[in-house]
């Protein structure tokens, strides 16, 4: 399992976000990815997770997906969280 937090701004309100990237093992069997980042993201709460879905925070190669996407070997997830107010 590879992570890694993105490192500096892609835009002014961009450093306002927490950026993960994961690549999924070849092993990974198909799992919907909001239950897949709850495995890996600390403190992370579904609600949050599938609220950067909703908000199309959360991409699949390069992609937007729903919290409802199967995540697959190989795939790389990558999802922005929006700060809490």
């Amino acid at each position: 399992m590879e992570e890694n937090k993105q490192e500096g701004p892609k835009n002014e309100n961009d450093d306002l976000y927490e950026h993960f990237r994961f690549v999924a093992q070849k092993g990974q069997q198909p799992l919907r990815v909001d239950k897949y980042l709850m495995n890996y993201i600390e403190n992370a709460t579904r609600s949050k997770i599938q609220k950067a879905a909703k908000d199309g925070n959360i991409y699949v190669n390069d992609t937007p997906v729903k919290s409802n996407y199967k995540v697959k070997p190989n795939d790389v997830v990558t999802v922005l969280f929006s700060p809490s107010l």
